[in-house]
């Protein structure tokens, strides 16, 4: 795979400098490809642990339209992944009035977490439209800002517990059932969960500030900062869901977690349930490397 990216690469590089060579007039046209890194990551406040940026980057490729001396028009596409992290060192949850299908009796499922650690990744492809301004001779400083569309290529969570205790209680009974597994009671230690969530299209502003350096007449090497950050909330179907999963198996039900970006706990002392995330966004602040050639 890798041999087959880097004759890719070298393919593209060697298709781009031979069309340099054919268009030999002035042009309003560039072709580029890029690559950038810094923080990137799911902005979002957590109800019940500490959160934490995590790095990423993308990799892209670009035209641009220059209407005017000093200004053009840029798209094309771009490939960009963005974590964080999320830690808790205990938590409780509690899902009521779930129904026992072996009796029709009615309890609710109580769980303790103890050491919970949860990271997520999105995997975005951005198509920008941005509007570029430069200004100077064969080295120019440059300035863009616009929006970029976000198509989610995956989402996925891993988290994992130290320890958690699932226990429920019977309202016909007024007893608490603590062993019995097939209902999913009991103590778990060592939990580890890996699992897929999924992500809205997102809208980003996004800015860039740098240099153009003119390499050649046909080449330059854009060095510069750029920032993007979603303008909407990317989880699908809300938050709500209840923390806890209860899934029905042929030994009966076995415990999962939803994702805190998409979840709620509930609470021992009422009703109430209260949700983890409210908005999760995109948001990346890095340095940019883009191989520009005029066409």
């Amino acid at each position: 795979m890798r041999n087959i990216i880097l004759r890719s690469l070298r393919a593209i590089f060697i298709l781009f400098v031979s069309a340099t060579m054919v268009f030999a007039q002035d042009s309003k046209h560039e072709l580029s490809v890029s690559v950038g890194g810094g923080l990137s990551t799911l902005s979002y406040e957590s109800a019940i642990g500490d959160k934490s940026n995590k790095a990423g980057g993308n990799v892209g490729i670009g035209y641009t339209y220059f209407f005017a001396k000093n200004w053009g028009i840029n798209t094309g596409l771009e490939f960009s992944l963005y974590s964080a992290e999320m830690k808790r060192e205990s938590f409780n949850d509690v899902q009521r009035f779930l129904t026992d299908t072996s009796d029709g009796e009615l309890y609710d499922f109580y769980s303790s977490v103890k050491g919970y650690k949860e990271k997520q990744e999105a995997m975005y492809i951005n198509i920008p439209l941005m509007l570029q301004f430069q200004h100077g001779e064969k080295n120019k400083w440059f300035m863009s800002a616009g929006v970029k569309i976000g198509i989610p290529v995956s989402g996925k969570y891993k988290s994992s517990a130290s320890e958690i205790i699932n226990k429920g209680y019977f309202y016909d009974t007024g007893n608490w059932g603590e062993s019995q597994e097939f209902m999913g009671f009991g103590t778990y230690a060592n939990y580890k969960n890996d699992e897929d969530i999924d992500f809205n299209v997102v809208c980003l502003f996004s800015a860039e500030l740098g240099m153009k350096w003119g390499l050649t007449d046909k080449m330059s090497l854009y060095t510069g900062a750029y920032f993007d950050y979603g303008l909407n909330d990317i989880v699908k179907g809300g938050h709500d869901r209840s923390f806890t999963k209860l899934v029905e198996t042929q030994d009966g039900i076995k415990t999962l977690n939803n994702s805190i970006l998409n979840s709620s706990i509930g609470y021992s002392n009422n009703t109430f349930t209260q949700e983890l995330t409210e908005r999760v966004v995109p948001m990346a602040v890095g340095l940019k490397l883009r191989l520009s050639f005029a066409m």
